[in-house]
């Protein structure tokens, strides 16, 4: 592990995300937000503020008339929607970049960010092992799956020149190679470390950076609770893949699935396929 003296060098002002979003994603960590504060937060930035409004507004949850109240909207939404819309609103511009060639990597990332989390969430009624685990973990499933690569974007504001080099040399190389590659170039930081340091000053709770930082590993050395919520993330990746959402074809077979510690014996992968492909376009349509 890098020394705080090292981390110290590293920039974690993530172009895009606001200080507005920071805050109101460890308001949402806390375990019992005031949510006349979130309400109050919410309202210093108005493209937050109007992403809840038009979700609220949208086909999905629209009721007879239409919201023009956050408070109102809040409500009708629900707390578990409401998470959903903020971590997607608030993780969704750090990826993004004013580079051609690193934002079109970023956006892909970004469809493949969104379809790993709404897989984790639609796996957890098929996995025993994720249903029996502590309610605060299963909340975790959707911002995990959006956040799992933080640090990609870390990666490119330290490094952006090297960044922009690395996706001409590297890129095609499987996607083992690529990881080791990052410590070569970036100066023995991956985006591993850095999005597991990230996450952390978010306020999330510990099994979370744990995860980010292991995630590339089959056997990482993490809690029995951790280890399943690991082998979830790791699964939805191999799922992802075969459903044609990775950013990055060149993965050996059966990557994702070793070591993988759930029973699967209940998972319909052309259901789940099916699933997710209508939930990316609602997402698409409430977003838009």
């Amino acid at each position: 592990m890098h020394s705080v003296k090292r981390l110290a060098h590293i920039d974690f002002n993530v172009p895009g995300i606001k200080a507005v979003g920071m805050e109101l994603m460890k308001q949402l960590n806390s375990p019992d937000p005031d949510m006349e504060v979130f309400a109050r937060t919410v309202e210093l930035d108005p493209a937050i503020f109007g992403s809840i409004l038009a979700c609220a507004n949208s086909p999905l949850y629209a009721g007879i008339s239409e919201i023009t109240n956050l408070r109102i909207a809040i409500n009708r939404l629900g707390m578990k929607e409401i998470r959903r819309i903020i971590f997607h609103v608030v993780l969704e511009s750090a990826f993004r970049s004013d580079n051609s060639e690193i934002n079109k990597l970023l956006r892909a990332i970004w469809k493949q960010n969104l379809a790993v989390s709404l897989t984790m969430q639609r796996l957890i009624q098929d996995c025993p092992q994720i249903k029996a685990l502590p309610t605060e973990m299963v909340a975790m499933t959707y911002p995990l799956g959006l956040m799992h690569v933080i640090g990609i974007p870390v990666l490119i504001i330290n490094y952006y020149t090297q960044f922009a080099k690395f996706i001409h040399e590297d890129m095609s190389r499987p996607l083992p190679e690529i990881y080791a590659r990052e410590k070569e170039l970036f100066d023995g930081f991956d985006h591993f470390e850095l999005g597991a340091e990230m996450v952390k000053r978010w306020s999330f709770p510990d099994f979370v950076p744990d995860i980010i930082a292991s995630y590339h590993k089959p056997e990482p050395n993490l809690d029995p609770d951790s280890r399943s919520l690991h082998s979830l993330l790791r699964f939805a990746r191999h799922l992802t893949q075969q459903f044609g959402y990775a950013a990055l074809p060149g993965v050996p077979e059966g990557y994702w699935l070793q070591s993988n510690v759930l029973d699967l014996s209940g998972v319909n992968e052309e259901e789940i396929k099916a699933d997710i492909t209508d939930q990316l376009k609602k997402i698409a349509a409430m977003f838009q």
